[in-house]
């Protein structure tokens, strides 16, 4: 069986491998990694299985992502968005905007396997 694929959208560099490590060595999936939305909407596509996204990053922000990938990307328009962020209160708008559900940094590795699989 194919690994399911996860994209991670957060400008951090730390927080990137440290969610790459959880999903690809604990979850066993597949990971792809972008710092912006910008770049998030080049390598979001439909095999993709999930999108853990910051709400805060330069160029495109993750509001903004959410608000364009169903418009962008429509063959993409079912693929669950979770949001990671340190902001809580950006919490009903990432939800408003599209998002899945929203998850309070700093990430729970087992919490996040948990959510990950409500999903995939």
């Amino acid at each position: 069986m194919k690994k399911k694929k996860i994209l991670i959208v957060d400008d951090d560099t730390t927080n990137r491998k440290l969610l790459q490590t959880i999903l690809s060595v604990k979850g066993g999936y597949e990971v792809i990694e972008a710092e912006n939305g910008v770049e998030a909407l080049e390598k979001l596509s439909p095999d993709i299985s999930i999108v853990l996204l910051d709400l805060i990053m330069p160029v495109m922000d993750g509001i903004s992502f959410l608000q364009r990938f169903k418009i962008d990307k429509p063959e993409c328009a079912n693929i669950p968005v979770l949001v990671l962020t340190t902001d809580d209160t950006k919490k009903n708008e990432a939800l408003n905007a599209g998002a899945k559900e929203v998850i309070v940094k700093p990430i729970n590795p087992i919490e996040i396997l948990e959510k990950i699989s409500n999903y995939v």
